[in-house]
């Protein structure tokens, strides 16, 4: 029994570990601010670009890998993208999708604007579960 109960601890701690890519932003952002300061806030990946040359400017530092997930981190979860008029780039890191998909978007949208996330759902490759967890932040 008492096995099980450490096994289970264990599950459980893991599974509250912050994944690689908000420790990289805790260690980088959380140098000189909470990160609370931000979470709750989503901006487009302009604005996000201008806060990170501020920071950097200010003496924000980190390893290439670090910058890496900073960037992958604020793509997935806190950037706003708008599914008629955003590159791809944007595209894939807010979607999660392949850049096959994200060109596959923008054709469509060249010929016919999206108007919900219904329309997007049905471009192969874009998964469902992900827009659902992130619709509040894609526009059309």
């Amino acid at each position: 029994m008492a096995a099980a109960a450490i096994a289970f601890e264990a599950r459980t701690a893991k599974a509250a570990d912050p994944s690689p890519e908000l420790q990289a932003v805790q260690m980088v952002c959380g140098r000189c601010h909470t990160t609370a300061l931000f979470m709750n806030e989503t901006r487009s990946w302009d604005r996000w670009n201008d806060v990170f040359a501020d920071m950097t400017q200010r003496g924000a530092k980190g390893t290439d890998e670090q910058l890496a997930r900073v960037t992958t981190y604020f793509l997935e979860n806190l950037t706003l993208v708008n599914i008629n008029s955003s590159p791809a780039e944007e595209l894939t890191g807010v979607l999660g999708v392949s850049d096959q998909v994200a060109d596959a978007i923008i054709a469509r949208r060249e010929r016919q604007p999206f108007k919900s996330i219904a329309d997007l759902r049905m471009i192969p490759g874009v998964d469902p579960g992900t827009l659902e967890k992130r619709k509040s932040r894609i526009l059309f």
